[in-house]
C-alpha cells in the first residue's frame, strides 16, 4: 500500500536581515545552528500508511456509510459558519463562532468527530483562498471521516472506532508483511475512507528517525522538462537522466484535450468511460515512478554520504513565467515526486536543502558566466564548456547548496578580522 507523509521543507539562505544591533554570526556559529535547526526538524515524522478493510458484515457497512454521510454534512456546515464568520479561519475563532450550533445539530456525531469535521473545513477553506483561480464557494465531496488519536484502538489486525450515536465498532485490516512493524508504533489520527465497494484506513504513526550525517557533497537535482529530474554533483562525477515518462503522460493529456473537442455527444461519453477506467491506471503509475525515482537518488546520496539539493520551485506554477511554461509544469505530480524524495531522505538519515533555481540553467557551471542556451543545449562564450540545459542546471543547484549563504560569509571573514585585530591589539572602533 502507498505511504505519505508530513514533512517541513528546508530552505536554505534564509536568515536574519542584518541591522542595527545585529552581530554576524561566524562560520563556526552558523554550522552549529544549522546542526541544531536539522536536528530539530528531523527528529519528529509522521508516517501515513494505507490498510485496506475487510469486507465488513451488512450491519457495519451500513453504519459505517451513514456516518461517512454524517461526516460530509458536519463539514458543509461549518464550511457555511466560515463563510458567515467574515474572517481569516482559525482554530480558535471558527471554533468559538459556531461550535454549539453545529454540535447541537449533530449530536449523533461524535464530539471529537465534529472538531475533526471543523479541522477538515478549515483546511478546506483555506486552500479555497490560497487557489489563484478560485470561483465557486468551496465544497466538500470527500468520502472520508477522521477520527483523533484518543479515539482509535488498534490491536493486532483490528481497528475500533466510535460511529454514529457513540457506537463503537471493531473493523477487521489486512496488513501486509511489509507494513507489520508500524502497528507497534505508537499511531495519530485515522481516516477512513470509502471507494466504490472497498474501505480504506489511512493510519498515521510516529517513526523515529536517524541522525542526519554531514555531508561530504551534495547531488544537485534539475526538475526537467523532458525527463522527470536530471541530478549531477558539483564534480560531474554524477550524470543521470531519470525517466522519460513524461512523454507517456504527455499523449494521454494529448488524447483527453482531443475528446474535449468532440461534438458527438453518444462518441464523448463513450470515450470518457473508457478514459475513466483508465484514469486509476494512469495515477497508479505515476505514483509508482515517483516512488522508484526517489528511492534510487536518496539510496544513492547515502552511499556517497552526499546531501540532497533541490530547486525550489514553490509557487512557480502561478508566478510570473510563460503560460506555456507553467502548463509543462502541470505535466507529471512534481510535489508528489519531491516530498516522496524528501521523507525518505529523511528515513535513511540524507540531509536535503531547497535551493533557490534562479540563473541555473544559464549559468555556466565550470566558470560562473552567463551563457546561452539553444534549444536543450547550454554553450558558454567566455569558455567554451558545452553541456545539456538541464545537467547543467543540476551541477550549479549542488554547488549553491555546497556554499554557505553570503551573510554568513560576511560574519565569518568580520569575525577573523576582529580576532587579527585583537591579538595586533589595535583599538576597533
Amino acid at each position: 500500500m502507498g505511504t505519505s507523509v508530513a514533512v517541513d521543507r528546508m530552505r536554505g539562505g534564509s536568515g536574519a536581515p542584518a541591522g542595527k544591533g545585529y552581530t554576524q554570526p561566524s562560520l563556526g556559529d552558523y554550522m552549529f545552528i544549522r546542526y541544531l535547526y536539522l536536528l530539530s526538524i528531523m527528529y519528529d515524522m509522521k508516517l501515513t500508511q494505507k490498510f485496506k478493510l475487510l469486507k465488513p458484515n451488512k450491519r457495519k457497512k451500513e453504519l459505517l456509510d451513514a456516518t461517512i454521510d454524517r461526516f460530509k454534512e458536519c463539514v458543509s456546515e461549518w464550511l457555511r459558519a466560515i463563510e458567515e464568520l467574515r474572517e481569516y479561519p482559525t482554530r480558535g475563532n471558527v471554533h468559538s463562532f459556531a461550535y454549539k450550533r453545529v454540535r447541537e445539530d449533530f449530536k449523533d456525531l461524535y464530539s471529537n468527530v465534529v472538531q475533526e469535521a471543523m479541522n477538515r473545513a478549515i483546511e478546506t477553506y483555506r486552500s479555497w483562498l490560497r487557489n489563484p483561480n478560485k470561483g465557486e464557494k468551496p465544497v466538500f465531496k470527500a468520502d472520508i471521516i477522521s477520527f483523533k488519536a484518543v479515539d482509535v484502538k488498534i490491536d493486532r489486525h483490528f481497528i475500533s472506532v466510535p460511529l454514529l450515536n457513540n457506537e463503537r465498532i471493531w473493523l477487521p485490516i489486512h496488513v501486509p508483511p511489509k507494513l507489520k512493524r508500524f502497528l507497534k508504533l505508537k499511531h495519530g489520527r485515522v481516516q477512513i475512507s470509502r471507494a466504490g465497494k472497498d474501505y480504506f484506513a489511512f493510519i498515521s504513526f510516529e517513526v523515529e528517525e536517524p541522525e542526519s550525517y554531514e555531508p561530504k557533497g551534495w547531488i544537485g537535482v534539475d526538475i526537467g522538462i523532458n525527463h522527470i529530474v536530471v541530478v549531477s554533483d558539483t564534480k560531474g562525477r554524477i550524470n543521470k537522466f531519470y525517466n522519460n515518462a513524461i512523454s507517456w503522460k504527455k499523449s494521454i493529456d494529448c488524447r483527453r484535450d482531443g475528446l474535449k473537442r468532440l461534438k458527438d455527444r453518444k462518441i464523448k461519453k463513450g470515450a470518457w468511460r473508457v478514459l475513466k477506467r483508465k484514469s486509476k491506471e494512469v495515477k497508479n503509475k505515476t505514483r509508482y515512478v515517483n516512488h522508484t525515482v526517489a528511492k534510487e537518488l536518496v539510496l544513492m546520496a547515502k552511499e556517497r554520504r552526499y546531501g540532497i539539493a533541490i530547486e525550489n520551485l514553490k509557487g512557480l506554477r502561478h508566478g510570473k513565467v510563460g503560460k506555456r511554461h507553467r502548463k509543462r509544469l502541470h505535466k507529471w505530480a512534481y510535489r508528489d515526486l519531491i516530498n516522496k524524495i524528501v521523507y525518505k531522505a529523511k528515513l535513511h538519515g540524507v540531509p536535503v536543502m531547497f535551493v533557490n533555481p534562479k540563473g541555473t540553467s544559464r549559468t555556466c557551471s565550470r566558470c560562473g558566466a552567463k551563457g546561452r542556451v539553444k534549444s536543450r543545449w547550454f554553450v558558454c562564450p567566455k569558455c567554451g564548456f558545452q553541456l545539456d540545459r538541464d545537467l547543467n542546471a543540476a551541477r550549479n543547484i549542488a554547488k549553491k547548496a555546497a556554499i554557505p549563504p553570503r551573510t554568513e560569509v560576511r560574519g565569518f571573514l568580520a569575525a577573523r578580522r576582529c580576532e587579527v585585530m585583537r591579538y595586533e591589539n589595535v583599538q576597533i572602533a
